[in-house]
């Protein structure tokens, strides 16, 4: 016969299990070690702490960072920096970014609402214990920070897609030029593709995707921007080789996101371990995902795409303004005010009036008409959803799909993203939400006939990517992302129609080498040799020989007689080579005497090198030049144009002040004790790899060997100048080294500074959130 329990003893056993699932949720020990560089490695035993102790140690590190990162978006800057910033939150007012943010917040659920309101939390809880002891900027501008909330995490990753969404100002300067061209019955040369520069080979795609490929063939061919720019944005590089090209047989992965070194950085570096994590990257302080980073079995780099996410749509108004058209009916504008304080100044209000598409932007938009207007329709206001979500399922995915998976959710701003893993795949994905268009891309598009509205956006399976390609490794900086027989238009022109400089040096190095160790891939870092000047000159020493130069040409070119191609700084061979690189990406434009080579090559720097690819191959085949004569025209053309250059710019060398949260909107500083001076570096052009002004990050992950990965964060993790860790690593930032960056708790701890356990206030604060 079975026992019967006690009654009591069926009470102990609910309490027991009532402990253990609280310890699980609430009771567990997060801790925060720090390393030697003061970057925060959190350990916790579950996500919901995790966050928590992801979001007290960015307070700690960057809050006040956070503050103006907030306020940037909400726009409010002129509260603390006055009339100076008030145009700032005037267009912020007027995109109405953090108001979406706030609504995206409000019907957020799942892990996703759950993580970032835990991070929160643990925001609030650093400004709780420590607010008599913030950043001293706080006192300076006399600013005590309000609670941080779901809606700042949100509205801060809508700051950063803000900053490189920017196509939609341009577009009515674009409209102009095109009816000039009309009335002028001149047609514009449809944009010239180096395919042979592309990531994504059209057949590495068939192979991949043959069913998405079947798809995108039955498609029309795409229409070429109306102001195609020949340059690309110079804003980062990443790159993977296979173990094919490695002696350990793992994948290698590299990232430098390219933006400008500030004080502090725009990146937050952090490592989270615990529940379904155990990841280090960056992100940025005051959003949890990361855009850079790896872990156990994954690793993955970003480049900028220059995706085109927003349209302007022209707007017929009524005539006293209030009505807009929308087919065959009227429609009253919808309006609100906004009131934004102004520091030592009276309170500015504005009107923010909206049409069907978005707000009205006229005063925010260069060479509009007196009868004109334009609304503003921008994927990031169009969707209730957050890139957040997809960034933290890529921290925490295994493999492949489930990493692609999480790309899935990602979708502004746009970005080329390179992938390895343990198991030995690398991979590529364009990663976006691009609108399908009806009207011509990068104009306004026609706002009141309703022909003109966006169709949904590319299929996620439908963007390019490629996994294993046939080459064994993958590159991206900035450059075109797939060739002339994709039919989707993906990027407003700053992607590139072919190569850059620093694509064009990395395809080199990458394509050169079958036998990579973890040091000599790092040493790709350090490169600063400039292949397009080298090939330009090899064409000009051709055309010398030949007598085709004149004086000036020639004796410029016996001054780079003995050059060793690289771009060094304070080197006035360098300086000659990097002068001539400059004007030559403005030499093949239309309507000018190399018209010709402009229409077969394209112009900027991609036509350049493709133009200097195909005259180098050519004469190593047959020692003939094609367009000889057209040739010489244009080689003499830069370099008289560079030695002018050169006599009108004497370079003076004087010390660069690093200002104090200058950030991304160029702040001035407002708290000057805390800048710093530039240090001196050796390589600041934007033209080669090694590019130090930009080299805000890196990242270099051994995927045969996680704990082997290196990175570094200049000039410091912190934001703090009473700090340690505000400017430590600028050592490493002028040499062109990394640090360790182990994954495992074993491993970082050899570099542990500090250890800091936050546990009994910590549960009595998420008991409180988790009830309300």
């Amino acid at each position: 016969m079975r026992k019967q329990t006690a009654p009591w003893m069926v009470l102990i056993s609910i309490i027991v299990l009532l402990s253990i699932f609280s310890v699980r949720l609430f009771g567990g020990q997060i801790e925060i070690v720090r390393d030697s560089w003061g970057i925060a490695h959190i350990y916790a035993d579950n996500d919901l702490e995790l966050f928590f102790g992801a979001g007290y140690a960015t307070a700690e590190d960057r809050m006040f960072q956070m503050e103006l990162s907030r306020r940037k978006v909400a726009g409010t800057l002129s509260e603390i920096y006055g009339k100076d910033l008030l145009e700032s939150d005037k267009l912020m007012r007027t995109l109405g970014l953090y108001k979406h943010a706030q609504e995206i917040a409000a019907s957020l659920q799942g892990d996703t609402m759950d993580i970032l309101k835990a991070y929160a939390d643990g925001v609030n809880y650093y400004l709780e214990t420590h607010l008599d002891n913030l950043n001293p900027a706080f006192d300076e501008v006399g600013v005590i920070p309000d609670q941080w909330t779901v809606a700042d995490s949100i509205a801060v990753w809508m700051r950063v897609s803000e900053r490189f969404d920017r196509s939609w100002q341009n577009e009515v300067t674009a409209l102009r030029n095109y009816e000039q061209r009309l009335r002028s019955g001149l047609i514009q040369d449809p944009a010239v593709i180096d395919n042979s520069a592309a990531i994504v080979t059209e057949s590495d795609f068939l192979r991949t995707d043959p069913e998405a490929y079947r798809r995108l063939m039955e498609m029309k061919p795409r229409e070429s921007s109306e102001w195609m720019e020949w340059d690309s944005i110079k804003a980062s590089h990443a790159w993977t080789v296979s173990g094919s090209k490695t002696l350990t047989d793992g994948p290698l992965l590299e990232s430098d996101p390219q933006i400008a070194v500030t004080l502090p950085s725009l990146w937050y570096e952090i490592h989270l371990s615990g529940g379904s994590y155990n990841a280090r990257g960056i992100c940025v302080a005051g959003s949890p995902g990361f855009l850079i980073g790896w872990n156990e079995d994954l690793a993955w780099g970003a480049t900028a795409l220059g995706s085109d996410n927003s349209d302007l749509f022209q707007e017929k108004l009524s005539r006293d303004g209030s009505m807009f058209l929308f087919g065959e009916s009227w429609y009253p504008l919808q309006s609100h005010t906004e009131v934004i304080s102004v520091r030592n100044e009276d309170p500015v209000e504005i009107t923010v009036y909206r049409t069907i598409h978005g707000p009205l932007v006229d005063e925010f938009v260069k060479g509009v008409g007196p009868t004109e207007h334009f609304s503003l329709k921008y994927v990031a206001t169009e969707e209730l959803n957050t890139p957040i979500t997809g960034m933290l399922a890529m921290m925490r995915s295994r493999n492949w799909e489930e990493f692609t998976g999480g790309l899935n959710d990602y979708m502004f701003p746009g970005i080329h993203v390179v992938y390895a893993d343990v198991s030995g795949n690398i991979g590529y994905y364009t990663a976006a939400a691009i609108p399908i268009r009806s009207g011509k891309p990068g104009l306004p598009q026609i706002g009141w006939t309703g022909d003109e509205e966006w169709n949904g956006y590319v299929p996620f399976d439908e963007l390019p990517h490629v996994l294993n390609p046939s080459s064994g490794f993958v590159a991206s900086a900035n450059h075109l992302p797939v060739g002339d027989w994709y039919p989707y238009s993906l990027t407003i022109g700053t992607g590139g129609t072919g190569h850059n400089p620093r694509s064009m040096r990395l395809y080199e190095l990458l394509d050169d080498q079958n036998e990579f160790t973890f040091e000599s891939f790092s040493e790709i870092h350090r490169d600063n040799v400039s292949a397009i000047a080298r090939d330009f000159l090899s064409l000009a020493d051709i055309l010398s020989e030949r007598n085709l130069l004149s004086q000036n040409s020639t004796r410029l070119l016996k001054t780079l007689i003995d050059w060793d191609y690289r771009l060094l700084e304070n080197n006035r061979t360098a300086d000659v080579a990097e002068t001539i690189v400059q004007v030559m990406h403005r030499s093949l434009r239309p309507n000018t005497v190399t018209a010709l080579l402009a229409s077969k090559y394209g112009g900027g720097h991609a036509g350049n090198i493709f133009l200097l690819r195909s005259a180098l191959e050519e004469f190593e085949r047959t020692q003939k030049l094609p367009d000889e004569e057209e040739l010489a025209v244009w080689v003499n053309q830069i370099l008289e144009a560079s030695a002018g250059s050169l006599r009108e710019n004497v370079s003076q060398t004087r010390k660069v002040v690093m200002v104090y949260q200058t950030n991304l909107e160029g702040l001035p500083s407002i708290y000057p004790d805390a800048n710093r001076n530039m240090p001196d570096l050796v390589t600041t052009s934007g033209n080669t790899i090694w590019s130090q002004l930009g080299n805000s990050y890196t990242q270099i992950v051994d995927l045969s060997n996680i704990d082997n990965s290196r990175a570094f964060l200049p000039p410091g993790v912190s934001e703090d100048p009473r700090s340690p860790h505000f400017f430590d690593q600028v050592e490493l930032w002028v040499a062109g080294e990394t640090r360790p960056a182990p994954l495992s708790r074993e491993e970082v701890m050899k570099y542990a500074e500090s250890i800091e356990t936050l546990s009994s206030a910590l549960n009595e604060t998420m008991r409180q959130s988790g009830s309300e």
